[in-house]
C-alpha cells in the first residue's frame, strides 16, 4: 500500500464489481487497488493516531447517537471524516471523504461529484447520501468545538 489514509484519499470502496479488492482512489486522480477491507485500511490510519475503529464508533454511539452509517473522524479540526454508505455489516463498503464531496445527483443512478472532477456512480438515492453526509458534517463541528474547548 502506498499510503495511508489521509486527506489525498477521496473514496475507498469495496464492492462485488472489485472482487473482494478494495479501491483507493486519490484526489490527484489515481487509483490504488489493495487486499484489506476499507475498515482495516480506516483502523490501520487511527491505530497510527493512537486510535482504532471500534473506539471512532463508540464515540459516535455515546456523544452523537449514531448507531448507524456513523462517519469515521480522523482529524476533526482538518476537516478529515470519512462517512459510510452502507451498514459496517455489508459487504459492499463505500466511505467518502467529506472533504472532498461536492454533491450528489439523481438519474437512473446516482451520481456522486467530487471536488478534483472525479465522479462515481452509486445505486443510493441522493437523499441517502446527503443524510450520510450532514452526519459528518454534525460529527465534525461538535468533535472541533469539543477540541477547542477542552484543548
Amino acid at each position: 500500500m502506498k499510503q495511508f489514509v489521509g486527506s489525498h484519499v477521496v473514496y475507498i470502496r469495496r464492492t462485488n464489481d472489485t472482487k473482494g479488492m478494495t479501491e483507493i482512489a486519490f484526489y490527484d486522480g489515481e487509483t490504488e487497488w489493495v487486499t484489506h477491507t476499507p475498515d482495516q485500511l480506516l483502523n490501520e490510519t487511527l491505530r497510527m493516531l493512537n486510535s482504532s475503529l471500534t473506539a471512532s464508533r463508540e464515540s459516535m454511539k455515546s456523544m452523537m447517537k449514531y448507531t448507524q452509517y456513523a462517519p469515521v473522524i480522523i482529524d476533526a479540526p482538518l476537516n478529515l471524516v470519512f462517512f459510510p454508505l452502507h451498514t459496517r455489516d455489508s459487504y459492499e463498503m463505500w466511505y467518502i471523504n467529506s472533504q472532498h464531496y461536492l454533491q450528489a445527483i439523481d438519474y437512473d443512478r446516482t451520481t456522486i461529484y467530487f471536488t478534483n472532477g472525479r465522479s462515481l456512480t452509486v445505486d443510493e438515492k441522493a437523499s441517502h447520501i446527503m443524510k450520510c453526509q450532514n452526519k459528518a458534517l454534525l460529527a465534525t463541528d461538535f468533535y472541533s468545538k469539543v477540541r477547542k474547548r477542552f484543548l
